[in-house]
């Protein structure tokens, strides 16, 4: 018994040294306050305090200093991903992957329940009813659901297919109310998403607005005819950051260039407060190819409200977007067959989305949100306020 405890004595005191030598490796170097790899802030290891020694809270700050401030902590990141592939695991934080650096959001058909879905529909049916305008599902498809071929074997995942017969039937009965079919997205034989990324890429974009257009009965132009460029760097996007695989897997941001003039007017910030009146004249924000958040090239990311008015269409009809950030990336294919666009992202937008209507009086509606989006909403309730 007393050998034991003599064991136990010393292994404490070899772990108490190693965290002690750990502290001091830790604070050895310039603290950092943002992690690439995880996308995330950092705690920063605290300056002393007694009182916060007293009540316990300088040592849970200083855990997770400790935790986030060690040198070893990308290294045991990217080496924990390491052994998931070896060992033939493909699925890490939310994400699947594989070895050719191809990821995949994990989206499955346990992440929403048939009765939210069914209340979202009929909100948004009542809200139709509401506004007497024409309303447009416009639901993107998960990449997965585009291209299978890079989810891991076997992996579950959301059944599109499934889910959309399901909006359908909810939609079916209203007249004013219509399901956009996807089918040149669904059937793309191009990489239509990026590959380190959840969001579609520049052509998934062009599809997208491509089946939205002819659902309404308007042509679409040919890709080639929006001239699209290459524009910044390469970089690794949100999925990558959660997987951070040994991988020459990169995406290139792509915009079009050959479109319609406009003047843009953003009411809302992103952290939803109003104010001043921003005004634009382009769809791109050139500053965020230089940050790691490059999808905010389009529109500089999410507004509550954002008003774009076509200056080479005096005549034409107005588009009312309801939506979360894969429209902010279609919009340059959409305004050349309307003379004004108004998106309002009910995440940062407070006033009365009715009232809003109102006064743009648009032509027709469209909501315009990946479909797993779609269903886990729970923010429709304010349509109807």
């Amino acid at each position: 018994m007393q050998k034991n405890k003599t064991n136990n004595g010393f292994y404490i005191f070899i772990i108490l040294q190693g965290l002690v030598i750990a502290g001091l490796f830790s604070t050895a170097h310039k603290q950092k306050d943002y992690s690439e790899i995880e996308n995330r802030t950092l705690t920063e290891i605290p300056a002393v305090s007694w009182s916060d020694v007293m009540n316990g809270t300088y040592q849970e700050q200083m855990e997770s200093g400790l935790k986030d401030q060690s040198d070893l902590k990308t290294a045991s990141v990217r080496a924990s991903t390491v052994i998931d592939m070896l060992t033939m695991h493909y699925d890490k934080n939310g994400t699947y992957f594989n070895t050719k650096g191809d990821y995949v959001k994990k989206e499955t058909d346990n992440d929403y329940t048939d009765k939210h879905l069914e209340l979202n529909s009929k909100i948004i049916a009542k809200f139709a009813d509401n506004t007497g305008k024409p309303v447009d599902l416009c639901l993107i498809p998960p990449k997965g659901s585009v291209h299978p071929e890079e989810l891991p074997d076997f992996a579950p995942y959301l059944d599109d297919m499934k889910f959309r017969e399901k909006v359908f039937k909810n939609a079916k009965d209203y007249d004013n109310l219509s399901l956009v079919s996807m089918e040149n997205l669904l059937s793309s034989d191009k990489e239509a998403y990026f590959r380190t990324d959840h969001h579609y890429n520049a052509y998934g974009a062009y599809l997208a607005s491509k089946d939205y257009l002819t659902s309404i009965g308007y042509p679409s132009n040919d890709y080639v005819v929006y001239v699209p460029q290459e524009v910044g760097d390469r970089f690794q996007g949100s999925l990558y950051k959660k997987v951070p695989i040994f991988t020459n897997s990169y995406d290139q941001m792509i915009i079009p260039t050959n479109v319609d003039h406009v003047k843009i007017s953003y009411y809302y910030s992103g952290d939803g407060r109003l104010t001043q009146d921003k005004k634009s004249m382009s769809f791109y924000e050139p500053g965020y190819l230089l940050t790691k958040n490059k999808y905010n090239v389009y529109m500089g990311g999410n507004h509550g409200l954002a008003v774009i008015d076509n200056t080479d269409k005096k005549d034409g009809q107005v588009l009312f977007v309801i939506k979360d950030s894969f429209a902010n990336s279609a919009a340059p294919y959409l305004i050349n067959r309307f003379k004004r666009i108004v998106m309002v992202d009910l995440r940062y937008f407070s006033s009365s989305v009715s009232e809003t209507v109102k006064k743009y009086d648009p032509d027709r509606i469209v909501f315009w949100y990946e479909s797993l989006d779609f269903a886990q909403e729970s923010r429709f309730p304010a349509l109807l306020r």
